[in-house]
């Protein structure tokens, strides 16, 4: 476990939590993602937290999973992969930043800037390192919140799924050097 603040921990997931992870996410991604899918997100909880695919997930030897408790509470997720190659950069000094979500309840207050700078502390491993992440364009606030951080926009895709909104695919990688 690691202790951000007094409030703020980060626990690793396991297998054996799964349930949990995947109730946790059914209650927080809807409010903010549901427009981007026909079934309101459901078919990519599914995928995404099932046991099955949590099982593959945590058996990566470059990633680190973790809840967000906040409080004494379940409150979100945070999962960092390590060494990962910034597609437009081809250096291998990148940290990816491939999920933290935060219940609505606790947007604002300073959580997510908290867990960015843990980040960026915990993971810069050389002197060039790069921590980047990928975002939806039509995530306005989320696109805020990283500018403000310092992370610039390096490249833009489409998120690849068949059962996404085809105009909601749109994505940008950020970056920043730590």
């Amino acid at each position: 476990m690691h202790k951000l603040t007094t409030d703020l921990y980060l626990e690793p997931i396991t297998i054996a939590e799964y349930q949990e992870l995947y109730d946790l996410m059914c209650k927080i991604y809807p409010p903010a993602y549901a427009h981007l899918w026909p079934d309101k997100g459901a078919s990519y909880i599914s995928s995404i937290y099932a046991k099955e695919n949590l099982g593959r997930e945590l058996g990566q030897l470059n990633s680190e999973y973790f809840f967000i408790t906040y409080k004494n509470e379940k409150a979100g997720i945070l999962k960092v992969l390590l060494n990962e190659s910034l597609p437009t950069a081809h250096t291998v000094n990148g940290t990816k930043l491939q999920r933290i979500y935060l219940g609505q309840s606790l947007q604002g207050k300073g959580i997510g800037k908290t867990l960015i700078l843990w980040i960026e502390q915990v993971y810069r491993n050389t002197e060039k390192s790069i921590l980047w992440l990928e975002v939806m364009d039509t995530q306005h606030q989320a696109l805020r919140f990283y500018e403000k951080l310092g992370f610039k926009k390096v490249s833009s895709f489409s998120f690849d799924s068949e059962y996404m909104y085809e105009s909601m695919r749109g994505m940008y990688r950020m970056a920043k050097e730590i």
